[in-house]
Parts: structure tokens; C-alpha cells; sequence
């Protein structure tokens, strides 16, 4: 009996490690899956109007979504309505898991 708890609890972690949410992903420096930064994840997404002149005062939040994409559309959306140049740098969707602000990706 004591093995099969073993290999069951041995089991879990290898699946939550190689498998699961916090499975790692290269792409994005993320130690959470690809699947999840990219389509399960919640972010807060920020808009930084004027990026080129380097004012972080600037930088608002602008609201939340689910998945990276979302994040870049939404702030895409953002710049649209306010008619500013869009600027890849414009941006930051903030990975939030349990309350916490965990990771800064961009798409």
C-alpha cells in the first residue's frame, strides 16, 4: 500500500512538472505551460501612451482578459480608440494566477 501512495504522489508531481499548468514554457520565459500563457491564463493588460518619450507615468491599466492574444488585441483596440501609433512596446499583459501578479509577457 505505502508504494502505491509512492508512485501516486510521485506520479502527480511528475505530471504537474512535465505536463500541467506550471509545466514550464521557453517561449515566453514562463514557468508556467505554453497552453496555459497563451489560452487559460488571466491578464492584466497596461497601455503605456507615448512610449517613445520613455515617461512611465504614462502607463495606465486598461483592463483584464483571458489568453496572450487577447491581451495584445485589447491594447491594440485601446490604441485605436484613443488614436495612437500603435508601438509594439506599448503594452504589457501582467500574468495573474491566485490574486498575485506572477509574470510580464508580451505576444
Amino acid at each position: 500500500m505505502g508504494k502505491v501512495i509512492l508512485f501516486l504522489i510521485v506520479g502527480y508531481f511528475a505530471y504537474q512538472y512535465f505536463l500541467g499548468e506550471e509545466s514550464g514554457c521557453d517561449k515566453y520565459a514562463s514557468k508556467f505551460s505554453c497552453e496555459y500563457v497563451e489560452n487559460q491564463a488571466s491578464y492584466d493588460v497596461y497601455y503605456w501612451h507615448n512610449v517613445e518619450n520613455g515617461n512611465s507615468n504614462n502607463e495606465k491599466f486598461i483592463g483584464s482578459v483571458t489568453g496572450l492574444s487577447s491581451c495584445q488585441n485589447f491594447a491594440v483596440n485601446y490604441a485605436r480608440s484613443i488614436n495612437a501609433r500603435w508601438n509594439n512596446r506599448s503594452y504589457i499583459c501582467v500574468l495573474k494566477k491566485d490574486g498575485r501578479n506572477m509574470e510580464k509577457h508580451r505576444l
